[in-house]
């Protein structure tokens, strides 16, 4: 226990700030997603998850989680402080494997547990934490693999390859390169993104092989293999993945990237701080940040004799490669296409960390190394306390409260609109889990009576003709009480009503996500 209670603490520490405040923030859009999805049959899940944009693993995980834990708030959230924490220990064990440095390790780990950008995640139902925790754990498959056989392929050259050591060697080494298989398969099978992350990983596993055995093709063959099989167990997700590639090339919400675009991802992973790119300042620091990066991953490349250094750079760029390859293929297309969220950037933002770790715990003037530690890591306890109080939650109560409110005011007889698919779902949520209401919500859609009309940004998986509204005037007549739930965010605005309804009333409760400044209003109407 003595061995390990720095780890111990970490983990406590990084639990502590995963948990804190943790279901106070409204369910939004994205994670009602996840949480409505899983309650569908297997079969149908699956089916609508194939109009969506992501692969299935998450919601496969997140389902069976939720058959012990139930699918309430702090269950939902809950798996994903589960992940949170298990990808802190993720962190240290790879380090300490890559790099045979306790210090840089914790390090490594105690930044992790720190970061408010790392941390934020914890307290969505999404996939970001789980994909995050399978990408560290199949990089640290990989090197075990690679250097049990580089062992046995040395013992091998030696003529002693049937020593007890050696046959114990090389059931590790293949073992290794199993698990690295199936967590490369379950993170490719859980963001896209992570197929950049695999990528990465296999580059660097092929840069290994030639390093080492050159044109000794045998000795290629247990990693080939490996990431043959991580190719397999992804290939029945392939026709579905090109569809939705084409979906999101068709139209989708996410505005180009920019010159801004990765500086001002640096800049997040590195402070966790919002940037405001309107301000010159802010560009001039932005640029600061990335050239302190720049030079810190080449002092770490520099300066560290472990080959591993290259994974561990390889998978944080690849994603930054992939994304700048997808615009640029867009725009030979003659499209604007984006998939740039800052968000996805969370599983090359692990490796980020370990780089900076190591970098740091290296330094000759040990004293400027542990004092830069102690800076660093007070910082980032002051940006996530400073964060959390800007959000002013308790002033916010968003779709909970608006949900709430309405759950104690609609009546049999009413009628219930939403004028937003970005706020449908997460109010639907609420309505089925905590507050029903004694008559069914409607998506308010301008016309549109036929899922076939709705696109996959609007949520058309989780849809039904039913759930549709296409007029105000549906099944509405005088002297009705009716309702209608709208937002601000996402561009949104208020629908037009029909010149018949008299406002009795507005109530709005603000909200956190999708960014501070989101405000829910709930109209009440008396038709006339």
């Amino acid at each position: 226990m003595k061995k390990y209670f720095w780890l111990i603490a970490i983990l406590v520490v990084g639990t502590l700030l995963r948990i804190y405040h943790n279901t106070d923030i409204s369910l939004w859009h994205d994670e009602a997603f996840s949480a409505l999805m899983i309650r569908y049959p297997w079969p149908e899940m699956f089916r609508r998850l194939a109009l969506d944009v992501h692969p299935p693993m998450y919601y496969i995980a997140l389902r069976l989680w939720h058959y012990v834990f139930g699918d309430r708030m702090w269950s939902l959230r809950g798996f994903s402080v589960l992940f949170g924490v298990l990808g802190i220990w993720a962190v240290w064990l790879f380090t300490k494997e890559a790099f045979k440095n306790e210090k840089m390790a914790l390090w490594a780990a105690f930044f992790v547990a720190l970061s408010p950008y790392v941390t934020d995640y914890s307290t969505e139902a999404r996939m970001y934490t789980f994909g995050a925790f399978f990408a560290v754990i199949a990089a640290y498959f990989l090197i075990k693999a690679l250097r049990e056989q580089k062992a046995f392929h040395d013992d091998e050259k030696l003529n002693m390859p049937n020593l007890p050591k050696d046959i114990k060697l090389k059931k590790q080494y293949l073992w290794n390169y199993f698990w690295f298989a199936i967590c490369t398969a379950i993170i490719m099978l859980t963001h896209y993104y992570l197929l950049f992350t695999a990528a990465a990983l296999m580059l660097y596993g092929l840069y290994y092989c030639v390093m080492h055995y050159r044109k000794d093709w045998k000795s290629y063959v247990p990693f080939l293999v490996s990431c043959l099989l991580s190719l397999v167990l992804f290939l029945p997700q392939l026709p579905t993945f090109i569809s939705q590639i084409k979906s999101v090339g068709q139209s989708y919400w996410i505005p180009a990237i920019d010159f801004w675009s990765i500086p001002g991802t640096v800049w997040t992973i590195l402070l966790s701080i919002g940037h405001d790119n309107s301000h010159t300042s802010t560009l001039v620091m932005m640029v600061i940040v990335c050239l302190f990066t720049i030079f810190f991953f080449w002092q770490f490349l520099r300066k560290t004799q472990m080959a591993e250094k290259w994974l561990v750079t390889f998978c944080f760029v690849a994603p930054f490669l992939g994304a700048l390859a997808f615009a640029a293929l867009a725009k030979l297309k003659g499209s604007a296409s984006s998939v740039y969220q800052e968000r996805y950037f969370l599983y090359g933002g692990i490796f980020f960390y370990i780089a900076f770790a190591a970098w740091l715990s290296e330094l000759k003037i040990k004293a400027l190394s542990a004092t830069l530690f102690v800076l660093y890591c007070l910082f980032n306890i002051y940006v996530f306390f400073h964060n959390w109080n800007g959000l002013d939650i308790s002033q916010k109560p968003g779709m909970n409260g608006a949900a709430h409110y309405l759950g104690a005011n609609v009546q049999l007889s009413d009628h219930m609109f939403v004028g937003s698919s970005f706020e449908f779902f997460n109010y639907k949520y609420y309505e089925l889990t905590y507050y029903p209401i004694p008559t069914r919500p409607l998506l308010y859609t301008g016309g549109r009576s036929d899922i076939s009309q709705i696109s996959s940004v609007e949520g058309v998986a989780l849809l039904s003709n039913a759930d549709l509204g296409p007029s105000f005037s549906q099944g509405v007549h005088p002297g009705d009480t009716t309702w209608l739930l709208w937002t601000n965010g996402f561009g949104g605005s208020k629908p037009q009503v029909p010149l018949n309804w008299t406002q009795v009333d507005e109530q709005s409760f603000a909200d956190v996500r999708p960014y501070v400044g989101t405000t829910i209003y709930v109209d009440e109407y008396k038709v006339n």
